[in-house]
């Protein structure tokens, strides 16, 4: 599946809005904070609270000045400090004692407009700063006492990820992590507990892109009959891919007459093809021929319906897409062959390209190839003799040459040595991630929406 992305879990956010308290765990650099921010910003009106124990006021909104405008002038409260303000018509508050730190923030709750909404951030230094034990959760009691006496919800955010005796009190639990991939950063989110909510992905990733927290939901995405396609980007020196960030790593797209390899993993699929979709269509948009050899899965129909949308009519599809398979009719656009003989068959694909070259006059050709297809048909070996003599010609003339390989093929490791290119698709908690292999890229969420009016794929970096 590709991805959507939104601000916070679904569960989560409907816990905070009807009150429920959350206990919101992970280590040092995981990005707690961000997410409790953003699930400040998303919680439904009302009054919030943010509780800091570890920052003064200035030194937060430097790190994050997005989060002022949601706390506001009075939302922010340093508890680092052995004084609080004092609230109009009292006295300075020492916060020595637990009692007196939940009185501070019950006032302050209690004269704000609700619903209401307080964060402790963190949990630990608190109790540290109180001299309270860690395995004492009287404090946290007191609290959520509080939290039900102003209406409020109370979310906790902790510098662990084991199990603590909060988990059981609180009526959520999430934990946020990271870890490397390669040189690169995966982030990923998950809802332990949400009370009397059903979990629809107890894990996701997510990305602190821009300082804030964004969630990697599954989605799954069709073309409808009416979408519209993207603007085209000019083929100069460059093949554009037309996604923005791939472009931007492949310094404006793919060279001329390199080979590109998309390696995909379990469980993706054909989500391959949102890589595929945009490159081809740009370069059809501007004349130029496209020849398939389908991968398995990926069936002609579904490479024709992949730009019918596009397309004026049924003619232009037919003299722009060329689809190589190796059983059905002949008929326009369509050419047949027989699998005996994988040098003799090379060469009838390079004959198509060329002739379509030559009918649309045009000298950019893009030339897919399913190698799954491909080995199926005549073996490992005859298979990768084949592409080598397709990808000798593509270099030659200048083609931009794409082939698919799964990772569980035998001679990925072969392919991979002919490539210029080499992308890596992996299904990720549910969703499908891109990284460059070569180019070494950071992971990206591949996306595909409408949100422009048109059809655009989008790779949303995990940071």
């Amino acid at each position: 599946m590709i991805s959507c992305v939104r601000r916070v879990p679904e569960e989560v956010k409907k816990l905070v809005d009807a009150g429920g308290s959350l206990l919101v765990k992970g280590m040092a650099g995981s990005g707690k904070t961000s997410f409790v921010l953003s699930l400040l910003e998303e919680f439904s009106g009302g009054t919030p609270v943010y509780v800091s124990t570890r920052l003064s006021r200035d030194a937060f909104f430097k790190f994050f000045p997005w989060a002022e405008k949601v706390l506001g002038e009075g939302g922010f409260i340093d508890a680092r400090a052995p004084i609080i303000p004092p609230r109009e018509g009292r006295l300075p508050l020492k916060y020595a004692s637990a009692p007196e730190f939940v009185e501070s923030v019950y006032f302050k709750l209690k004269d704000s407009a609700g619903p209401r909404i307080a964060v402790l951030d963190s949990l630990d230094a608190l109790k540290f700063t109180l001299n309270i034990s860690y395995d004492d959760i009287q404090l946290e009691k007191l609290l959520l006492e509080m939290g039900e006496a102003t209406s409020s919800s109370m979310v906790f955010v902790s510098e662990t990820e084991g199990a603590i005796p909060l988990d059981y009190v609180v009526d959520g639990v999430v934990t946020l992590r990271w870890r490397l991939a390669g040189n690169f950063l995966l982030r990923e989110i998950s809802i332990e507990k949400i009370r009397g909510e059903r979990i629809a992905f107890p894990v996701s990733c997510f990305t602190l892109r821009g300082g804030t927290f964004t969630l990697i939901k599954p989605h799954s995405y069709e073309l409808g009959e009416k979408t519209g396609p993207p603007p085209v980007r000019k083929i100069g020196r460059k093949v554009p891919t037309n996604i923005d960030e791939l472009d931007e790593e492949l310094g404006g797209g793919l060279g001329r007459g390199e080979v590109t390899m998309v390696e995909t993993g379990f469980g993706v699929g054909t989500s391959y093809r949102w890589i595929v979709i945009p490159l081809v269509l740009n370069a059809v948009m501007q004349g130029c021929p496209a020849v398939f050899i389908p991968s398995a899965g990926f069936t002609r129909l579904d490479v024709e319906n992949s730009f019918k949308p596009f397309l004026r009519d049924e003619a232009t599809l037919r003299r722009h897409i060329h689809i190589v398979q190796f059983a059905g009719s002949r008929e326009e656009g369509v050419h047949v062959l027989d699998g005996t003989n994988a040098f003799d068959d090379a060469e009838k694909i390079l004959g198509i390209a060329s002739q379509a070259s030559k009918e649309l006059s045009s000298k950019d050709i893009v030339i897919f190839v399913g190698t799954d297809v491909l080995e199926h048909i005549y073996g490992s070996d005859e298979a990768v003799k084949m592409l080598s003599r397709i990808i000798a010609s593509s270099r030659a003339n200048g083609y931009t040459l794409i082939l698919t390989v799964k990772s569980g093929q035998m001679r990925k490791e072969a392919l991979s040595n002919m490539a210029d290119v080499h992308l890596k698709l992996e299904r990720i908690n549910n969703v499908t991630m891109l990284q460059g292999v070569n180019p070494p890229t950071r992971i990206y969420a591949l996306t595909v929406d409408e949100s422009e009016g048109y059809f655009k794929t989008r790779l949303i970096p995990i940071e």
